[in-house]
């Protein structure tokens, strides 16, 4: 008798739990393709490790098939965007990845001492998934009190799914998410400077609105800023395709340089920068530039050395006059291999410049060069002639880059060119 009531007692609980859990994989998998589920939050760290485990679109970085009587509907959601919408609406937002750090990366150990981070992400018109994927990674592959705070900088969408359903949505993360709106369209520029007003952590993090963050992402960007505050690092970055995003992990053997046209470029790292380095491809590379999307650096030392340049208009070189200004004013400037992070690059941008982009990218290479590059500015106006500032002094634009460069050079003592 005794054995039977025992033996009842061990199938009831095997059959509670049987329950339990198919009850949760229903939820979470259902939860996965939802925008507006008020308790998506719920149980976050379960519901990555069902992300991780699941087969499903996109799982693990593999690329994403649209069947062929979709091809259709696919290329004109695709325009939307400027990459295949209807692929990454069928990807769960906490998507597993690959991790694709070097080996020497995933046995490095960080102290639990590191800065705090305010995370800045500014959109325009960004889609729901490719947004909020974002968001989930960086809560999900990050350490949670390393997280300050989400800040979603709102550059005058005109997407009604990103209004108060944003809103809305962020109030059940477990991570604070604010988003803060641009009253008319000011551009990448502006926008990340009022994001980095609001910020509240030790350190500011830069991502753009289409990325992927890895494990072991954020550990070391924050570990190298500890060790000196006036490093300015970036990750990895890795290709996500605009057609199947699928996840590609980049080279830790190219850095950031730049032509005389003032265009930034990817270029081999030179063999003396390995030298220096002693062969170990886990350390801080130093680069001359940065691509400029996704970037760490110390809040008081980003104020010290002026943060942006506010004269320089929408988008289009802030990431080589943020890369001079740090290496000319004390600072370094580093890709941290053993971070990855993702990103979707597009072929052609879905958004239109006032004027046109030839327009706007001139007017602000020609700022760049005529407060940063000293007598080097001639190479850019050589190949750029319709760029120069003629009448310099009678020129409104270029005496207030003259101004910038006095300040910053009198006042910061940076270096010439």
């Amino acid at each position: 008798m005794r054995r039977f009531v025992y033996c009842k007692v061990v199938l009831t609980t095997s059959l509670v739990w049987v329950l339990v859990d198919v009850f949760l994989l229903l939820y979470f998998s259902e939860c996965n393709k939802c925008d507006d589920r008020k308790d998506r939050s719920m149980l976050p760290a379960l519901r990555a490790v069902i992300s991780r485990t699941h087969e499903g679109p996109g799982e693990m970085g593999k690329a994403v098939v649209i069947a062929k009587d979709e091809q259709e509907k696919m290329k004109e959601l695709f325009k939307i965007n400027q990459f295949n919408l209807m692929a990454s609406d069928m990807i769960a937002l906490n998507r597993s990845l690959p991790d694709v750090r070097l080996d020497g990366c995933k046995t490095k150990v960080y102290t639990d001492d590191l800065p705090n981070t305010s995370i800045v992400i500014v959109f325009h018109n960004e889609a729901w998934s490719t947004l909020l994927r974002t968001v989930h990674s960086v809560i999900n592959r990050s350490p949670r009190h390393l997280l300050q705070e989400i800040l979603l900088v709102d550059d005058a969408s005109e997407r009604d799914f990103l209004g108060k359903k944003l809103e809305n949505y962020g109030r059940t993360l477990e991570v604070p998410m604010r988003v803060l709106r641009m009253e008319q369209r000011t551009g990448l520029i502006r926008a990340r400077l009022r994001g980095a007003a609001a910020t509240r952590g030790q350190v500011i993090t830069f991502l753009d609105a289409h990325c992927e963050c890895t494990t072991g992402w954020l550990e070391p960007l924050l570990a190298r800023i500890k060790e000196d505050r006036r490093s300015v690092v970036c990750p990895i970055i890795d290709v996500i395709s605009d057609e199947t995003f699928e996840y590609m992990a980049g080279s830790d053997m190219t850095y950031g340089g730049f032509n005389w046209k003032l265009n930034f470029r990817w270029y081999p790292v030179p063999q003396r920068e390995m030298d220096r380095r002693k062969g170990d491809r886990t350390l801080p590379l130093r680069t001359p530039t940065m691509a400029g999307g996704l970037f760490s650096i110390d809040r008081t030392y980003f104020e010290e050395i002026g943060t942006y340049d506010p004269g320089m208009d929408i988008w289009g070189g802030e990431n080589l006059e943020m890369s001079f200004r740090i290496w000319q004013c004390g600072g370094s400037l580093e890709i941290i291999t053993c971070s990855h992070v993702g990103h979707v690059f597009r072929k052609a941008t879905p958004y239109s410049f006032p004027g046109g982009t030839g327009q706007v990218i001139n007017k602000n290479n020609r700022r760049l060069a005529e407060v940063w590059m000293d007598g080097f500015k001639d190479f850019f106006y050589i190949i750029s002639p319709d760029c120069k500032c003629y009448q310099i002094f009678l020129s409104i634009y270029c005496t207030s880059a003259i101004a910038i460069k006095v300040v910053s050079f009198l006042v910061l003592w940076c270096d010439a060119f």
